[in-house]
């Protein structure tokens, strides 16, 4: 399988980069990216929710009145959970929502959302991302040649391009970000990949 590699205007170059055999028969771990997407999910969330109990509400210790012979229900304290102002019953506190998994399951994750755009062949080789200034005239230009349609697009570049990245940041649905920084999650929810060639390149050699 080759993937044909465009130049900066989305015309093909007629050049084009061999997927190695690894991949092409390489089966994805469905249930591995559903790990790792949960994972990377988990730990994005703070986790600093939290509400009073009744020992850290603002009011008085006192019992409100006798214990009998008022002929109210029983009532310990004004900062019992049943009244107003009182406070939580078993209500949220901080905590760590963060999931683990080892190495080999995130890379076999990363893989396997990789496939799939390569068994869906929606992936796109650009020669370089290689501006002289940033213009995101220039960047659209280029997906709209290479058929982008709105859909989520993730971009990675070989290294920090700051140029691409501020080309690519007011279009909606682009994500750009280095390829060292690739993650299952990023690579599951877009529609199409596109890499720049030195980046897919380094991926291929580092299998």
């Amino acid at each position: 399988m080759q993937l044909p590699i465009y130049s900066l205007d989305g015309s093909p170059t007629g050049q084009s980069l061999v997927v190695p055999e690894t991949l092409l028969t390489f089966e994805p771990h469905t249930h591995l990216i559903y790990l790792d997407v949960k994972r990377i999910l988990a730990a994005a969330r703070q986790g600093t929710h939290k509400t009073k109990t009744r020992g850290e509400v603002q009011g008085s210790k006192r019992k409100l009145y006798r214990q009998k012979g008022t002929g109210r229900a029983r009532m310990g304290s004004i900062r019992n959970p049943i009244r107003r102002g009182g406070g939580t019953i078993h209500g949220p506190v901080p905590r760590d929502y963060s999931i683990k998994l080892n190495e080999k399951e995130k890379r076999l994750a990363r893989l396997s959302a990789f496939v799939q755009h390569l068994q869906r062949q929606s992936i796109w080789v650009v020669d370089a991302l290689s501006y002289d200034l940033p213009k995101t005239r220039r960047f659209l230009q280029l997906l709209e040649r290479l058929g982008w349609q709105g859909t989520p697009l993730q971009v990675y570049t070989h290294g920090y391009n700051p140029t691409a990245y501020l080309s690519a940041r007011n279009l909606p649905r682009v994500q750009l970000q280095p390829a060292g920084l690739w993650n299952t999650y990023d690579i599951a929810r877009a529609r199409h990949l596109l890499w720049e060639k030195p980046a897919l390149e380094n991926l291929f050699q580092n299998l």
